[in-house]
């Protein structure tokens, strides 16, 4: 740059026009307790400070003076979303999320009055705007919170007396000063008072959010939100095609009233259609019914023609037939003259001898064939039975003799077998009636898991308990509620046997036990019941020491004592042998064995130890042994079931055996002597060769016998079948002629010319050779004119059934013309002039009237509309071009620039209104009466509604929202070629200084664009913040940006922490120092030389203190 740095910011290079900030005056404003001023050098002011200080604090006064919902403390969180609020600075909240319970992070918790005020210049004027707020308790809640907006176009008010007046008469004395004091404006909407500020800068409504945005903003996510959202004024068109949907509801109404005179008119065509076809299906009738009276006859004459010519033509056949036929019986006669004498001749020479022969040699085949088939038979049989099969009567005689003793050794084996398959068979079906048997009963020990008792006795406890309405398990068995001690599993099964069948016995409540002894004593029970009335005893049973009852576990159950008194009664002593057992009554040993009274014994054997258990709590010891006894069952029936097959095998090779020793022994030696029948044969057929030679006189007298007598059977036959055909054809010849005699009688009087050319035209003449067809085709003929003569009929009674409905639905169609006309075939008339008026006069007017709207009003609002938008866009694209004129003269790298690029987009939804206006230009030219051009017209029109009413969808934004027909990128050129070297839609990617230069380029665009008036060049709002400004930019980049910002009339304020100062004190001409101790901040406003002054003299004092 030729100029330079410290001059960047030399009065002349601010437009004269521009205002800037050149104080902001703040009063209990976050850690800023008390009154603090801030000047700012037109030339340049950096906000500076350790982190943390309150620096953005004072960015977030300013914001709160210029935007209706500032977005606070932007700098730390990227420009995005703000993390502090409007109470929170009045408040002088410390430390964001601190909830430690006390106030001790509070500066004011009590009533405080807050106050901000900024002023801005252009040199030669001076405007001031504040805002004061108060709370008069303790709360912290935004509705309690009272605000004054105020706006000076006088340099002599002050943020001062604003405070004063306040304290001394509240917000009331303060409004009265405001109107003492012309140039003064108060308002307690911000939202007035902002568009003042807006009227006063020419800004549009998006300029100050926009400028809150930026200042702590380091990058860009999207170029197009900012544009869209921030940048670009509203302009979108909802409203307007609203109004314009509104419109079209008028021109909808006018085409109501044309589509109800065309539904009118739609609805009497039919009737006018309907009675036409009406008409001309009589007519049809009527010549169908013609037809009809007019068949006979015609038929007959048709067919006298053809049985006439019939009859001729079989005469002239009659004639030649007779002719032949005497030819042939003429030639018959010699024929059979001569066949006669040359069968005497070949007789006379030896041909009854030979005919004998043949007769002789044709039975002996077929007895050769038969023996051939025996011996066959006898062969393979033989072969079987390891015989021998010479076909001899002493080899015969020896199989027989052989047979007949093996047959006796296999007719017993035979029986034997069958004895032996017979008991398989029944100790099979005994094991598989066992096995359903097993299979039952598991079935039902698993239905019920808590007993091992069989359930035939489970069953009959259901049914007793459900007739004394008991549940079950107020009826338990005895084995139910005992179990063997498992250290004393080797008693189970003598224990078993000791309780016996006590072990089925249930025990029934004392107040039951009459009603269950009634009903067992009513019934036939199929079982052996034992009941026990579990009365509860008087004093506690007692055990023997050594009884099995020591060896037991009782379950926990009402009628346990009961039990265990029973048990008392047949209790046992255990010993260990039969010689103990001898000298003890009453006692048991471990293998069964029980003595009763002394010198008493038995053992009983009759079931095995380990069968038949019932006692335990529970069925799983029961199911295991019958699930081992169903597995061993079952293996034993299938080893039956292998010895079954075996035995049948068996069996069936023994009776095959016996029934081929049986048909050897009805073999007789006749039936297969073969050899013989062949040489008898042999013998025949020589003597036939011998009289058959060809050379013999009686085969030469056979020959020409032959060839006669086969001349004169075809004659015979030819003859036959011509006395035949001439019969056949006497009779056709009759047939012909009574059939001419009897149509005759039928034509009578015979057809008019007219009904015989209604005829010809109708009917089709039969062939030639359908004379016998006749009937039929009259027939069919006649059907089909009956059917067209119903389906006429049928036609007619619908067309008037139709005409009727239709008639009846114009009527209701119709608005008065048919009220008083009746529905009936006879109103037709009335109906046809009332479609003749619409056709010549109503319709025409009404439809006039449409079109003329149509063309002059809707169309015109959306053709404007569309335009409106399209304008707006043009004009976006030519305020940008002179953004990107601007941007041109400032570098953004070395030799680089950066341009806007404003792309175009086209939605779906954009497209579809494009390809409707297409359509609508197109058939606003087709000549349908302006039909295709209302629907398409319709058609646009609810696309512009449905925008309308859905604002917030893409598709409706890109139709209606000129800021949405627009993508946004910037692209880095060379400044010498111009070609285009990369192109962004954000500051994404890169370095965090690339992201920093390009946001910031970016930004300064937007930010003039924004605050750019209408048609001006240069923004009346000259202040704009960097908030963190060039924290990771090098000094020709910042001198860059800081070109970029003179360029477009914007005047930068730095804040920053305390780091890149040679930058700073290069670019500005003063600096304000926030500090901050403890809750409170402080701010002092010094000249770079102050704090160079400064700091020398307290490095000098430090090295004298070392010194």
């Amino acid at each position: 740059m030729s100029q330079s740095q410290t001059d960047l910011f030399a009065a002349e290079i601010i437009p004269p026009t521009a205002y800037i900030l050149t104080h902001l005056d703040l009063y209990n404003w976050g850690p800023f307790g008390g009154r603090h001023c801030a000047e700012i050098d037109p030339k340049g002011t950096a906000i500076i400070g350790p982190t943390g200080s309150g620096k953005t604090t004072l960015v977030d006064a300013l914001m709160t003076l210029l935007t209706h919902q500032p977005r606070y403390n932007l700098a730390s969180t990227g420009g995005h979303e703000s993390d502090r609020d409007l109470i929170s600075y009045i408040r002088g909240v410390s430390g964001a999320g601190n909830n430690s319970g006390d106030n001790s992070h509070i500066a004011r918790p009590g009533k405080t009055v807050t106050a901000v005020s900024a002023r801005f210049s252009n040199g030669d004027k001076a405007i001031r705007i504040g805002a004061l707020f108060w709370i008069d308790g303790s709360s912290s809640a935004a509705s309690d919170l009272k605000r004054l907006w105020l706006f000076s176009e006088r340099d002599d008010q002050s943020l001062d007396t604003w405070l004063a007046i306040h304290h001394e008469g509240g917000a009331r004395e303060l409004k009265q000063h405001a109107r003492d004091n012309p140039g003064l404006q108060t308002n307690d909407s911000k939202k007035a008072y902002l568009a003042q500020i807006r009227r006063f800068f020419e800004v549009g409504e998006n300029a100050f959010t926009l400028l809150n945005r930026a200042a702590g903003l380091k990058q860009l996510n999207s170029i197009d939100e900012i544009f869209r959202e921030l940048v670009l004024d509203d302009h979108s068109a909802f409203d307007r095609a609203a109004e314009v949907a509104s419109e079209f509801d008028d021109l909808a109404a006018i085409h109501s009233e044309l589509e109800t005179a065309r539904k009118q008119h739609q609805s009497l065509l039919p009737i006018a259609e309907t009675h036409e076809k009406h008409q001309a299906v009589v007519a049809e009738l009527d010549q169908q019914l013609a037809l009809k009276a007019i068949l006979p006859v015609w038929f007959a004459q048709t067919g006298y023609e053809l049985w006439n010519s019939r009859k001729q033509e079989l005469e002239k056949q009659l004639e030649e037939g007779r002719e032949a036929l005497v030819s042939l019986d003429e030639t018959v006669r010699e024929l059979n003259s001569k066949a006669d004498t040359l069968k005497d001749i070949y007789l006379q020479a030896g041909g009854a001898s030979i005919e004998q022969l043949k007769e002789q040699i044709s039975q002996q085949k077929r007895w050769v064939e038969e023996r051939e088939r025996h011996a066959r038979d006898y062969q393979t049989l033989t072969g079987k039975l390891d015989l021998d099969s010479t076909l001899a009567p002493e080899a015969l005689a020896r199989n027989r003799q052989l047979g007949e003793t093996k047959l006796r050794e296999l007719s017993e084996l035979a029986d034997t077998q069958d004895k032996s398959l017979l008991d398989l068979r029944i100790r099979h079906g005994k094991l598989n009636e066992t096995l359903t048997e097993l299979s039952e009963e598991i079935d039902r020990i698993k239905a019920r898991p808590g007993s091992n008792i069989d359930g035939r006795y489970q069953e009959f406890r259901s049914e007793l308990a459900r007739a004394l309405n008991l549940d079950e398990g107020s009826l338990p068995f005895v084995a139910e509620l005992v179990e063997v001690k498992a250290e004393e599993s080797d008693w189970r099964g003598a224990i078993e046997r000791a309780i016996g069948g006590h072990r089925l016995r249930l025990l029934v409540p004392p107040a039951a036990m009459q009603s269950a002894l009634d009903r067992v004593n009513s019934r036939d029970n199929r079982l052996h019941v034992r009941l026990l009335e579990a009365q509860p005893p008087q004093a506690p049973a007692r055990f023997m020491d050594d009884g099995f009852t020591r060896k037991l576990n009782f379950k926990d159950h009402p009628h346990r004592e009961a039990l265990k008194h029973l048990l008392a009664g047949i209790d046992r002593h255990c010993v260990d042998s039969p010689e103990t057992l001898r000298q003890t009554p009453q006692g048991m040993t471990q293998q069964g064995l029980m003595s009763g009274k002394k010198g008493y014994f038995e053992k009983r054997d009759n079931q095995r130890l380990d069968k038949g258990w019932m006692t335990g709590f529970n069925n799983r010891d029961r199911l295991a042994a019958l699930n081992k006894e169903l597995t061993e069952t079952r293996q034993e029936a299938d080893t039956l079931e292998q010895q079954l097959g075996t035995a049948r095998r068996k069996l069936k090779d023994t009776q095959d055996q016996v029934k081929l020793y049986e048909l050897l022994g009805e073999t007789e030696f006749s039936t297969i002597d073969l050899p013989s029948a062949q040489r008898e044969l042999d013998a025949l057929q020589s003597r036939l060769e011998a009289l058959t030679a060809p050379d013999s006189d009686v085969e030469r007298a056979r020959r020409e016998f032959e060839s006669v007598h086969q001349k004169l059977e075809q004659s015979r036959k030819k003859l036959s079948q011509q006395e035949t055909t001439l019969a056949l054809l006497e009779e056709k010849r009759t047939q012909a002629t009574r059939r001419c005699t009897e149509l005759l009688d039928r034509i009578d009087e015979g057809l008019t010319d007219d009904q015989q050319t209604l005829a010809a035209a109708h009917f089709r003449t039969p062939g030639a050779d359908q004379y016998e067809r006749l009937e039929a085709l009259e027939r069919d003929q006649r059907e089909q004119l009956d059917r067209a003569i119903g389906k006429l009929g049928k036609q007619i009674q619908g067309y008037e059934l139709n005409l009727t409905r239709l008639m009846g639905e114009a009527r209701t169609i119709d608005t008065g013309a048919l009220t008083e006309t009746g529905s009936d075939i006879r109103d037709i008339p009335e109906y046809l002039e009332r479609l003749r008026v619409l056709e010549e006069e109503a319709l025409p007017q009404k439809l006039e009237r449409f079109l003329s709207y149509l063309n002059q009003s809707s169309d015109q609002g959306v053709t404007q509309l569309l335009a409106h938008i399209q304008n707006q866009v043009a004009i976006i694209e030519e305020r940008i071009s002179d953004l990107n004129a601007t941007l041109r003269r400032v570098d953004f790298q070395p030799g680089r620039y950066l341009r806007l690029e404003p792309r175009r987009v086209t939605h779906e939804s954009l497209r579809t209104l494009e390809r409707a206006q297409r359509q609508l230009r197109a058939d606003a030219l087709k000549d349908d009466q302006g039909e295709s051009h209302f629907k398409a017209l319709q058609n646009m029109v609810a696309l512009l509604r449905d925008a309308a009413d859905n604002k917030r969808t893409v598709g409706a934004r890109a139709l209606l929202d000129p800021r949405y027909r627009l993508q946004f990128e910037v692209s880095v050129l060379d400044r010498e070629s111009g070609t285009v070297i990369e192109t962004r839609t954000g500051s994404q990617g890169g370095s965090g200084g690339e992201k920093e230069i390009i946001a910031s380029y970016i930004l300064t665009a937007s930010l003039s664009y924004a605050l750019c008036p209408d048609g001006a060049t240069q923004p009346l709002f000259g202040t704009i913040v960097l908030d963190e400004a060039f924290s990771k930019s090098s000094h020709a980049v910042a001198g860059r940006i800081i070109s970029a910002l003179n360029e477009f009339g914007l005047h930068p304020l730095f804040v920053t922490p305390n780091k890149e100062m040679r930058l700073l004190r290069a670019h500005t001409r003063s600096a304000i120092l926030v500090h901050r101790k403890d809750l409170r901040a402080t701010l002092t406003s010094l000249s770079w030389e102050e704090l160079e002054a400064h700091a020398e003299k307290i490095a000098r004092k430090a090295h004298e203190i070392s010194g």
